[in-house]
Formats: C-alpha cells, sequence, structure tokens
C-alpha cells in the first residue's frame, strides 16, 4: 500500500511529537513521584526522630502519663493517623489514633508508590547506651499527595493532547503546501524523462514561484535540463568522434598485439636464463661449499685410509707367515717330519699373530665404514641439484651435515646437539644439506678463537623448527638487515662470496619455509628454520 507524502508528513510528525510528549510527561511524573517520596521521607524521619528525643526520658522512667499526653499532642497533626510507642517485649506503652489501627501490624515504608493502603509507615528506636527500649510507630496519611499527583498527571495528559492535536493541523497545512508544489515538481520531472527518452529537447520548464527550498530545487532541474540538452548534443558529437577513434583504435591494437608478443617471448627467453642463472648459482655455491670442506673430508677419509694401508701391510707379513706355515705343513705330510714345522712356530709368536690379525681387521672394517659413510654423506649432498621434493627426516640431515663439516668444526667449537622427534617435511634432502652446510661454516668462522655451537630441533605450530647458535662476534645492527643480500659478505676480501646466505634464504623460500637471524654483537648469533609439515593426503 502506498501513502502520501501529505500522510507521510501528518503522521511522522505525529509520532515524533508523541514520543517527545510522552518522555516529558513520564519525566514530568518521575520527578514529581521523586520530590513526594524525598518530601515525606524528610517529613517522616524528622517526626519520628523528634518525637523519639521528646519522650525519650518518659520511656526510660516509664512515665506513661506523660508518654500519652505527647502522644495525644502528635496526634493533633492532620495528616498524622496513629502513633504507638511498643516496648522491646512488644507491649503497647502508648497509643493515639483511632481503634482501628491499634492492632495493625506494619512494615517501614520507604517509597510513596509503593504504598497500597494509603498510609505511610515509619518506625523508628529509642536506645540508650547501645541498649534498645522502645520502637515508636507512625502513620501518616497519603491521600492528599495522591490526589496532587492524580491531578498532575491529569492536566499533564491534557496539555500533551491539545499539542498534538494543534501538530497535527500544523503538519496537514505543511503536508498540503509541500504537495502541492511537489506535484508541479513530478509533472515537470516526467516531462523532462520523456524529453531525455525520446532524445527531443523542446520542453519548456515552468518554474516554481515559493521563495523557499522548492523555488531552489525548481530552478535546479531548470539548470539539468538544460545540462542534459547540451550533454545531448555533446554525447552525438562524441559519438561520431568515437566512431572514428574506434577505426583508429583497431589498427593501434593490432600493432600493439604484435609488439606485446614479440615481448612476451623476450620475456620467456629472459625467464629461462633467469631459472637455468639461479640453478648454476645454486650449484655455484655448493661448489663452494665442497671447497670448504674438500681439505676436511679429504683429510676425514685419509686419516682411516692410512691406517688400512698400514694394517695392510701388516697383514702381508703375517700372510707370508702362514704361506710359510703351510709349506711346512705340506713337507711335514708328506715326509713325515714336524721339526722344520715345530722350529718355525717356535720362531714365530702365533698365539699373537691370531689376536693382532682379528684387532687388525677390526680396526680396518671401522676405517672403511666411515670411508663409507662419508661418500655416502657426500652422495646426499650431492643431490642438491635436484628438483624433486620427498619426505624427508630433518635430524638425519643435520646428522649428515655434521659428519661432512666434522673437520672443519671439531677445531673450532664444540658442538652440542639436542634433536626432538619430529614427523617429515618435504624437501629436497641435498640442498637442505647445503643450507646447514653453509650455517655450520658460517657459526665456526664466526667464533673469535674456540666457541660453542649449538644445534637443537622442535615442533611448533605444524612447523618444524632449527635452531643453529654460535656465541661468536655477531652481527651489527647495520648489517643484519642485509644479511641476506646478493653479494653482501661481512668476511674480508678473497674470503666469502656473500652468496652463501642468500642461496640459503632462497632454498628455505622455495621449500615454503623461512630463514630469519637474531643476532648481538659480541654474544652470537642464531638461525632459525621453519619448515612446514608434510601433510598427510
Amino acid at each position: 500500500m502506498r501513502y502520501s507524502l501529505r500522510l507521510k508528513t501528518m503522521i511522522g510528525t505525529a509520532i515524533i511529537e508523541a514520543v517527545l510528549l510522552s518522555a516529558l510527561i513520564l519525566v514530568v511524573i518521575d520527578f514529581m513521584m521523586v520530590s513526594a517520596n524525598d518530601a515525606m521521607n524528610k517529613r517522616a524521619t524528622t517526626t519520628s526522630r523528634l518525637f523519639a528525643s521528646a519522650t525519650k526520658n518518659a520511656v526510660l522512667s516509664y512515665d506513661l502519663a506523660t508518654l500519652d499526653a505527647f502522644t495525644a499532642e502528635l496526634l493533633t497533626n492532620p495528616d498524622i493517623l496513629y502513633v504507638k510507642v511498643v516496648d522491646v517485649k512488644s507491649n503497647l506503652l502508648s497509643y493515639a489514633g483511632s481503634s482501628e489501627f491499634k492492632t495493625r501490624l506494619s512494615e517501614p515504608d520507604s517509597l510513596v508508590e509503593e504504598v497500597s493502603d494509603g498510609i505511610f509507615d515509619v518506625h523508628t528506636s529509642i536506645t540508650e547506651g547501645g541498649t534498645h527500649f522502645a520502637t515508636i510507630h507512625i502513620g501518616i496519611d497519603i491521600g492528599a499527595i495522591n490526589r496532587a499527583m492524580s491531578e498532575v498527571k491529569r492536566w499533564t495528559i491534557s496539555i500533551a493532547l491539545f499539542e498534538m492535536a494543534l501538530v497535527a493541523i500544523f503538519s496537514y497545512i505543511l503536508g498540503v503546501y509541500l504537495t502541492t508544489n511537489l506535484y508541479r515538481l513530478k509533472s515537470q520531472a516526467k516531462k523532462i524523462t520523456k524529453s531525455v527518452k525520446d532524445e527531443v529537447f523542446d520542453f519548456k520548464w515552468q518554474p516554481i514561484q515559493s521563495r523557499d527550498e522548492l523555488q531552489e530545487l525548481s530552478a535546479a532541474f531548470d539548470e539539468l535540463y538544460h545540462t542534459l540538452t547540451e550533454e545531448h548534443q555533446q554525447r552525438q558529437q562524441y559519438q561520431r568522434e568515437l566512431i572514428q577513434l574506434n577505426k583508429d583504435l583497431e589498427r593501434l591494437v593490432a600493432q600493439r598485439t604484435q609488439k606485446l608478443h614479440h615481448k612476451n617471448q623476450q620475456l620467456e627467453k629472459i625467464n629461462q636464463e633467469l631459472e637455468t642463472a639461479q640453478q648454476q648459482l645454486i650449484h655455484s655455491e655448493k661448489m663452494a661449499s665442497i671447497g670448504v670442506l674438500a681439505a676436511g673430508v679429504a683429510h676425514e677419509i685419509n686419516n682411516p685410509l692410512g691406517f688400512v694401508t698400514s694394517n695392510m701391510d701388516v697383514m702381508k707379513r703375517y700372510h707370508s707367515d702362514y704361506v710359510t706355515l703351510a709349506k711346512h705343513a705340506m713337507e711335514a705330510k708328506n715326509t713325515g717330519s714336524v721339526q722344520n714345522m715345530a722350529e718355525f712356530i717356535d720362531r714365530k709368536d702365533f698365539e699373537f699373530l691370531n689376536s693382532d690379525s682379528k684387532a687388525l681387521v677390526e680396526e680396518t672394517e671401522s676405517g672403511l665404514q666411515r670411508v663409507s659413510t662419508i661418500v655416502k654423506d657426500l652422495k646426499q649432498f650431492s643431490r642438491a641439484d635436484s628438483l624433486d621434493l620427498q619426505p624427508c627426516d630433518v635430524n638425519a640431515c643435520i646428522k649428515t651435515t655434521l659428519n661432512l663439516v666434522a673437520s672443519e668444526l671439531k677445531y673450532q667449537a664444540n658442538v652440542s646437539t639436542k634433536l626432538s622427534q619430529l614427523p617429515p617435511v618435504q624437501a629436497n634432502m641435498g640442498k637442505l644439506i647445503q643450507v646447514l652446510t653453509n650455517l655450520l661454516i658460517n657459526a665456526s668462522q664466526a667464533l673469535d678463537g674456540h666457541g660453542e655451537v649449538s644445534i637443537s630441533t622442535s615442533m611448533e605450530n605444524d612447523q618444524v623448527i632449527i635452531r643453529i647458535q654460535d656465541n661468536g662476534v655477531g652481527i651489527s645492527p647495520q648489517s643484519i638487515d642485509k644479511i641476506f643480500d646478493p653479494f653482501f659478505t661481512t668476511k674480508p676480501i678473497g674470503k666469502g662470496t656473500g652468496l652463501g646466505l642468500s642461496v640459503s634464504y632462497d632454498i628455505i623460500k622455495e621449500h615454503g619455509g623461512k630463514l630469519t637471524v637474531q643476532s648481538e654483537e659480541g654474544v652470537g648469533s642464531c638461525f632459525t628454520i621453519n619448515l612446514p609439515v608434510l601433510q598427510n593426503s
């Protein structure tokens, strides 16, 4: 159902006025009630306290005649209905008032509007030295207050209704005035709409002469009509120009498309070259790390190879003795004489040869196993050029890396590990070993003399955390923000490429992880690797 603006104006104004008047009535009545309550409480409290003070001596001396005189005198007040004095044993000491209130049980009142029997009851105690002797009961008639409140409510509501009637009449007159001119505006606005739709701008606007906002609105419509007429003419001109521009644009787009195709081919070629360069950069950094490790790995391999070679020389001599013993045994078998074999056995301590041969074999096996482990770890490290990501044990990567850099670290640092049980991560084991190798070598090179390097792993919020901490010289605040930039290094010229940390940062980022550093000069540095846990599919 649609409502006219006139009706909406009347209803809206009436609602606003009704709400405001209702709020005013409620505020006035509430104020009157609060004032009545305050006045009644003050009067009741003052009357009861004065009466208690006047009758205190009579109560304490049990002078009932004087007490009756006081109660009778208090009852002369026109709105006091009864006065009652009761001792601590509920015995009635004195009473004045109508007999119907003599045995009435009453509770003290605090609010006038909560009184239901028309009597405001107040109680006051008579005490001496902290001892309660009696209680005064006084009943005050509130009929006059209630009648006054009713009269106030009646007059307030009457004034509000009269004011609402006046507002309704004013709203009606205002609505008629507004809608008359608005209907004229509506009619002319429809004519403008038709002119715009038909693109025939021959309408003559008739301004409203009302000397108010409606006249300004009418003038605005008139200006709008003239603006639309001008814009229509401009639009027709623009359409003609646009047709010509579209023809030119098609030709330009064809040319631009050809150029963009050529640029895209160049960008694809550049991207391929960048990807190749990145892989070469990673490979070159890996080779640089191998160069740093080469001497130490060679030493680690030469040590076991040295004592394996020495053991083999001894074993050759032992083998020669056993061959000689075998020849003597064959002669003894053929001739039946064991003298030569017995003399040879006495000359050679075969009990020592047997014990030493076993030790030599075990020592040789241990050395070859050490060489095999180093070769296996180098094989894992060599896989850093691969792009394959597989489930990977982070703790195993750390152990492999420690085997590779053991010779680099053992003369520089005491290495401690605290490896927690971890789930696998999706990673390239060779690249991860390359990062760990780089960080551990950097940690050893940062030590001032002999120091401490600690490696720990933990699990935090579905992330595997690797921390490598040293107590070296630390990184200055000026350098720490640039530590992962390519070709930035704090090492002397010729001692570092400045690519190690940059390549490590990119490798960890490629794995969906994060490489961060915290450092303080003179205290040390802590590099932290965050890697996401492998999610079960």
